[in-house]
């Protein structure tokens, strides 16, 4: 495999200072010697090794975090770090959820800093929660909107005996009890979903990047009633032919064909260099920036790497042939599982709660379904919501976070944030002046309009 040094080839260097100071505010809670152990053991485990004799087809992102659930925490130190002193080995999808975090913690760190607790919470996630990441993030970022908007905050120390709610906040003689739930960042069943459509594309994969094939794919029923072969058994003459346009159309799934436009992608490979699994080169095959359905894609290409290792350094410079493919699933069934409501996390939430409180629930959610499942899930939502009796809870206020991020290729992120809030009040006095936790107050958004009805970035 021919190799690179870093120092020849020209990576932009990162220089925004609001994330690099949070970095180095939460690397300061371990020593140097303990986080390159750590960064260590986390390399190891996601080392990609090539495979000369077939293309890539299952991209660094499916696995990460299934391979070191035991510290997601230190995978999104390491994403910072890499993306801070070693720009080459940076993951740019999971990457572009985690640093605006961090920029949000750059931009407010001495607010953060004077939070009563927050270094026991930092400690507590670095070293004895290492699993628990997003929820922590999760509850740190919301003990820091609720000292923005000018409360006295503390985090309430956990207690073996009884149950107590995450954080409690002072006001103009008010106090406010505020319990903080974080859902996964995916559904099981789209999970489960993806697995199923993988193996699908497996059985037609040789065909499709012998012919540069691009397809869109839209099923109508649920993927699991399908067999593993049903992509094959419907296209198997049809993409030999690789006729353009609608190739299949039924009550099961609608199917259209293009071609992947190999002329562009090798004028682009005269001058640059790609980065395997990036933005980029989902763009070239797939001829969209980004998306709400799911994309697969596969090269034919002369690889080299970037630096020593085999730790997401992989570039392409040239590719022979390549093919991608888009999916969804438009089945009510589909959509009804992927729409995750906030039951459970209600539920769990009032459990924090003793009748005398005066409670506040925040509950964080990741939107990457697509508009068809935020618009039923808000329909659970508002259902769920409606069987509450606040009288009985003192449940005075909900908060509903829900995020999205996005890399580009001319822009390592772009994060979306919508809120959402309910209260139990008639005729409610705004608690909080800001309401968003990660983008800023004075972001340009659209009043009353959700991310997810918005055009795509």
């Amino acid at each position: 495999m021919h190799r690179i040094p870093v120092k020849n080839y020209n990576l932009p260097r990162f220089d925004d200072e609001d994330v690099i100071k949070s970095w180095n505010w939460f690397m300061s809670f371990m020593s140097e010697q303990a986080w390159q152990k750590r960064k260590a053991v986390i390399e190891e485990k996601i080392t990609v090794k090539f495979r000369a004799s077939q293309p890539f087809s299952e991209p660094l992102t499916e696995g990460t975090l299934l391979v070191i659930k035991d510290d997601v925490i230190g995978w999104y130190l390491y994403l910072i770090d890499m993306l801070i002193n070693e720009p080459h080995k940076y993951e740019y999808f999971q990457g572009a959820r985690i640093v605006p975090i961090f920029k949000r913690f750059g931009i407010d760190l001495e607010l953060l800093k004077n939070i009563d607790g927050i270094n026991k919470r930092i400690n507590d996630l670095l070293k004895k929660r290492k699993s628990e990441a997003d929820a922590l993030l999760f509850e740190i970022l919301t003990a820091l909107l609720w000292t923005k908007n000018g409360y006295q905050v503390a985090f309430i120390p956990e207690e073996m005996e009884k149950k107590t709610p995450d954080i409690i906040a002072e006001k103009e003689g008010r106090t406010w009890n505020i319990e903080c739930k974080r859902q996964t960042k995916t559904s099981n069943y789209s999970y489960k979903e993806t697995a199923k459509r993988q193996k699908m594309i497996s059985y037609i994969s040789k065909t499709l990047i012998e012919r540069n094939i691009l397809l869109d794919i839209i099923f109508h029923i649920e993927l699991e009633t399908l067999p593993d072969t049903f992509l094959r058994d419907i296209l198997e003459q049809k993409l030999k032919l690789a006729i353009p346009g609608k190739i299949v159309s039924n009550n099961k799934v609608d199917i259209d064909l293009k071609f992947v436009d190999m002329l562009a992608i090798k004028k682009h490979l005269e001058i640059n260099s790609v980065k395997y699994n990036s933005p980029m080169l989902n763009e070239l095959i797939g001829k969209k920036t980004v998306d709400n359905k799911g994309f697969t894609c596969a090269v034919y290409a002369n690889f080299f790497r970037v630096g020593d290792g085999e730790v997401n350094n992989l570039y392409i410079s040239d590719i022979a042939n390549a093919y991608g493919v888009y999916w969804s699933c438009d089945s009510e069934k589909a959509l009804w599982a992927k729409a995750r409501d906030i039951k459970n996390q209600l539920h769990k939430a009032m459990q924090q709660f003793n009748s005398k409180e005066t409670a506040v629930i925040h509950v964080g959610m990741e939107t990457y379904d697509g508009p068809e499942v935020e618009s039923t899930r808000n329909s659970k939502i508002k259902q769920t919501i409606e069987r509450i009796s606040p009288e009985q809870t003192n449940l005075r206020w909900i908060f509903c976070h829900f995020f999205q991020a996005y890399s580009k290729p001319d822009q390592a992120w772009v994060f979306d944030e919508t809120v959402s809030t309910m209260s139990a009040y008639l005729k409610p006095k705004p608690l909080l002046r800001v309401n968003s936790m990660i983008v800023p107050e004075d972001c340009d958004t659209l009043d009353e309009v959700s991310h997810w009805d918005r055009p795509l970035p």
